[in-house]
């Protein structure tokens, strides 16, 4: 269903309730058990994620058709200096800051690999195409079933943000990250990198005392004149990024390419194998495609949208959803001044998010198909709007009453509001409408 408004039943938040029983995302879950509602709470100063009136509605939606929901998201590898999330209790504060809380959603909210990122179940994936185990985390897994509420947007490292970018990442524990991001991979991992320790001025640096705590291993060291890094110590978590990237500490060459897209694969590979030990029948996707930045929801800050709203989608095959998504991105035009522009990848046709991270967008959901846990094929459906659905968007919060009902009391009893009390006027404006109509 698109994003455009024409009364109250036509909002984002009441079609996304319309399209979860549309989709039948309850026969995901049976009366009683715990349903798994995952999402991405933002980063701290970040302003793109999705409000969190688009989780609350779905939450609403869940305990109606008699599910016990509660809303959950992972600790974070420490890829910035300053990494709201990396904790439990730091990913606690952040969410609350950016209005996730127990009485905002309606129900608990859990970080579900525990305070440190260290709560998780090992996977084998023994048919994996790059990765051979993945580690997810506990409280998703115990879970009877889920609903993964996703954010679809632009990636920096995994091209685009949708459903299956939400389980293969968001579902998996801080070691699972570790793990799909591949910085240890045998041949193209990080620690294989040549490093180039002259490009660091040294102690001297403002940036020098982050340096040294960014690696919780203490593979990097900030010297008087230079950097040290011991490949042996590094565990592959991400958190030499950013002095990668700011100093060019790395002489990334082909391996760079190459490590990108097996990540790529590796998201495929974990999401595939989470589904599987859910179980296909117990998981319902629903995704927003609104501000739809660049760049995940994991950055401090968020840049112009690329592309116009799109809507919100439902399905029961987090594939499906991704592909109707991704095609509908192409067919958009771009957005005057956005990364759309400066990447030359303005025009219907256009792989948008393909153009502006230089990687395909299609390598993820592929690997997924070639796991047999979803399929590129499916029938975009628009349902009508459903004319019942503004009252039914009503009942968290309302008997149903009309507003005059509860106002009628005290109205009557506030003389000054009523005609008898009357207003001041004019007879009409002292400036003609057209002398203000002017510029």
């Amino acid at each position: 269903m698109d994003d455009r408004y024409s009364g109250a039943q036509s909002s984002i938040p009441a079609k996304a309730q319309q399209l979860f029983d549309e989709a039948r995302l309850f026969d995901c879950f049976e009366e009683g058990e715990t349903v798994a509602v995952k999402c991405h709470m933002g980063e701290w100063n970040n302003s793109a994620y999705l409000r969190p009136i688009l989780i609350r509605v779905i939450v609403d939606k869940i305990k109606e058709h008699g599910g016990r929901p509660f809303v959950t998201d992972t600790t974070t590898a420490p890829y910035y200096f300053y990494g709201a999330r990396s904790t439990a209790d730091l990913h606690l504060e952040t969410a609350a800051r950016n209005g996730f809380t127990a009485e905002s959603m309606g129900c608990p909210i859990i970080i579900s690999d525990g305070l440190y990122g260290t709560d998780d179940i090992k996977i084998d994936i023994p048919d994996g195409l790059i990765l051979k185990e993945g580690y997810m985390a506990k409280g998703i897994a115990d879970a009877d079933s889920m609903i993964v509420i996703s954010h679809f947007k632009g990636h920096g490292s995994g091209v685009y943000g949708g459903s299956i970018k939400n389980i293969a990442i968001g579902c998996s524990s801080k070691r699972g990250k570790f793990n799909v991001h591949m910085c240890n991979h045998p041949t193209v991992g990080w620690n294989h990198w040549e490093f180039t320790s002259e490009n660091c001025i040294g102690e001297e640096c403002p940036d020098a005392e982050l340096c040294n705590n960014m690696c919780p291993a203490h593979a990097i060291k900030i010297k008087e004149d230079h950097a040290e890094f011991d490949p042996d110590k590094c565990i592959g978590c991400f958190g030499h990024q950013r002095p990668l990237y700011r100093c060019d500490l790395w002489e990334k060459g082909e391996m760079f390419n190459d490590w990108r897209n097996y990540f790529l694969v590796g998201m495929g590979d974990a999401a595939s194998a989470y589904v599987e030990q859910m179980g296909k029948d117990k998981i319902g996707y629903l995704s927003y495609a609104l501000d739809i930045a660049p760049a995940c929801d994991c950055v401090p800050g968020s840049d112009r949208p690329v592309i116009p709203n799109m809507g919100v989608f439902a399905s029961r095959d987090m594939v499906a959803i991704d592909i109707a998504a991704l095609d509908m991105s192409v067919k958009a035009t771009g957005i005057p001044g956005s990364a759309a522009e400066t990447h030359g990848v303005m025009d219907s046709g256009d792989e948008k998010f393909t153009g502006i991270v230089g990687m395909s967008q299609w390598i993820t959901a592929n690997t997924c198909v070639a796991h047999g846990s979803g399929s590129k094929e499916y029938e975009l459906v628009e349902p009508e709007l459903r004319e019942d659905e503004a009252w039914l968007a009503h009942k968290s919060f309302s008997p149903g009453r009309p507003s005059g009902w509860y106002l009628n009391k005290v109205m009557a009893k506030a003389e000054a509001w009523t005609p008898a009390g009357g207003f001041k006027y004019s007879e009409k404006p002292r400036l003609t409408i057209d002398e203000l109509s002017k510029r």
